[in-house]
């Protein structure tokens, strides 16, 4: 009997030796936002789906206008651009994080495959002890030696252990299992607004990226909606207990003479800020 599979493509677009760019919602949107400003840039056009029913199961239902709606699915689309350039590429966005993530991954290597992808890039967020008027730096990670030392061209910093959360992470891990080159740009976003969106984290790890893949767009909006996110910013700094912030302008400090992985910080302090980002996930949920 054959399996049916959840992949549809409408079209097989022409790409030369193309990349792959795939992001999913997470910590500060950086991923999310940085593949969607890139998709609508260069003018992508989609040609391909992962149908949801095989990876998420919706838990609640809208009523509006006293009715029950039906369940919305997530969406998991693949776009393409190409334009007589040396390498093509194929975006891919999750407007959520699956729950058979590792299923899902493969089958995401399943077109990566079909299409002879010959490097994917995602985005995360690296959270840290700084301030939110920091200009982000962009860190890295990739799956194999050649990779790393490709990444410290671009000045990215490169991560030396940790982990990172959801397909953002794990499907270069599963690219890796599968013989596919892959790397990981993560733009640095302050610990105290891992809910908030941060563009400017967006457009850092844009602008690593638009360079290695020698392409063009214009990062001026998202200048603009970083510089719109300020006051929202400042607002949950400023929630933040006068020790805190006096720990946190410490570390700045303290980043301007050593690395950030280098830097020590007070277990209470760091319990501290976990509380109240907590705290405000309650308060946001309206327990």
């Amino acid at each position: 009997m054959d399996t049916v599979s959840p992949v549809e493509l409408f079209k097989r677009p022409k790409l030369r030796s193309p990349y792959m760019v795939a992001a999913w919602p997470g910590m500060g949107g950086v991923a999310i936002i940085a593949a969607n400003y890139l998709r609508h840039q260069l003018g992508a056009e989609e040609f391909g789906e992962i149908d949801p029913y095989y990876f998420f199961s919706p838990a609640q239902v809208l009523i509006e206008d006293h009715l029950i709606q039906v369940p919305e699915l997530p969406e998991s689309k693949f776009y393409s651009w190409d334009t007589d350039r040396e390498h093509g590429l194929v975006i891919f966005i999750g407007s959520s994080q699956p729950e058979r993530g590792y299923e899902f991954a493969n089958r995401i290597l399943d077109v990566a495959e079909e299409f002879q992808i010959i490097r994917i890039y995602t985005f995360a967020a690296f959270p840290l002890f700084i301030h939110h008027s920091r200009q982000p730096r962009v860190w890295g990670t990739a799956t194999d030696a050649e990779l790393i030392e490709y990444l410290k061209g671009y000045r990215v910093q490169v991560m030396e252990s940790g982990s990172i959360g959801g397909l953002n992470g794990l499907l270069l891990g599963v690219a890796k299992e599968r013989g596919v080159e892959g790397v990981c740009l993560l733009g640095e976003i302050p610990i105290y607004a891992t809910q908030v969106a941060n563009p400017g984290a967006s457009r850092a790890v844009l602008e690593v990226l638009i360079e290695m893949l020698d392409v063009e767009i214009n990062l001026d909006e998202l200048t603009a909606w970083a510089e719109r996110f300020e006051p929202e910013m400042e607002k949950l700094y400023n929630a933040l207990p006068e020790d805190t912030r006096e720990t946190i302008d410490r570390f700045e400090s303290l980043m301007t003479h050593v690395r950030p992985a280098e830097a020590e910080m007070d277990r209470d302090i760091i319990e501290e800020i976990e509380d109240f980002l907590e705290e405000q996930r309650r308060k946001g949920r309206g327990n």
